[in-house]
């Protein structure tokens, strides 16, 4: 025997956009976008500062 999850636990669907498909879609990224995310530099240069950042917070809650 299975049971079923009762309705309340379904998500709930927001009223607008309900005609719209394309209210669900994610947007495409641009050309500029997807080039700078597959740039290494670039993404070598956001390495760096997001460790730089994480490491400035661990060094200020260590003292």
């Amino acid at each position: 025997m299975t049971t079923s999850a009762p309705d309340s636990a379904a998500p709930r669907v927001p009223a607008v956009g309900l005609t719209d498909p394309s209210a669900y879609e994610a947007p495409m990224p641009t050309a500029r976008t997807m080039r700078l995310r597959t740039n290494l530099p670039v993404q070598a240069y956001r390495f760096a500062l997001l460790s730089l950042k994480m490491m400035r917070m661990i060094l200020r809650s260590h003292h």
